[in-house]
């Protein structure tokens, strides 16, 4: 009786150590980044091209214009150093009469991802390796500017393949050779008005 009662106590501890691992397994990853705006300070966050003003869980700037002509008709943006292959980045966003929206992934090479946000739409690019490092349109017709509005995003980048999601209603899956290249930056950047930020993290995705 005492084995038989070992036996079952083993199983059940096995299965419940199964189910622990398979949930684990299931959760993501620790973050590369996570940023919740709470500190004015990051390791590995640089904003730059403007007075951006971080706390009580936002980072948000209006665009000096001045300094939009100093740095050759770019905006302010918020740079996030880390280096990673594959991984999810997610984060939300509230453009105020803001022309454009610019996220960007970059490599030790230069740009590798882009999508940009306006009121005409939101197009999707790669960087293929030409001599002028020219930017080739995957995806065109996406979501127009939303304004005033938090818009959730979130970019899984996966090998040679992203899939995006901006807001509730719009995703789109693009795929491109150069998305394979080992990234090093990370950034969120704009024209014109003000924009907003929250609740920003990086998750690596494990080799399978």
């Amino acid at each position: 009786m005492r084995t038989a009662w070992m036996l079952g106590s083993l199983l059940v501890g096995g299965l419940v150590l199964n189910v622990a691992a398979a949930r684990l397994s299931a959760a993501e990853a620790a973050p590369l980044v996570e940023d919740r705006y709470q500190s004015k300070q990051l390791e590995g966050r640089r904003p730059t091209r403007g007075p951006w003003k971080i706390a009580d869980g936002t980072a948000q700037c209006t665009q000096d214009d001045e300094l939009f002509k100093k740095f050759k008709d770019h905006g302010p943006v918020v740079w996030y150093d880390a280096k990673f292959t594959d991984a999810a980045i997610h984060f939300e966003f509230k453009p105020e009469k803001t022309k454009t929206f610019v996220f960007t992934v970059n490599g030790d090479e230069g740009h590798v991802f882009r999508f940009v946000s306006s009121a005409a739409g939101t197009t999707i690019v790669a960087f293929p390796p030409n001599p002028e490092h020219k930017s080739q349109a995957l995806e065109r017709g996406g979501p127009k500017l939303s304004e005033g509005v938090w818009t959730k995003v979130s970019v899984e980048l996966r090998g040679p393949k992203a899939v995006v999601n901006i807001g509730d209603d719009y995703q789109a899956e693009v795929e491109h050779a150069s998305l394979e290249w080992p990234k090093t930056v990370v950034g969120l950047g704009f024209s014109f008005g003000t924009l907003s930020l929250r609740n920003f993290r990086i998750v690596p995705i494990p080799a399978k």
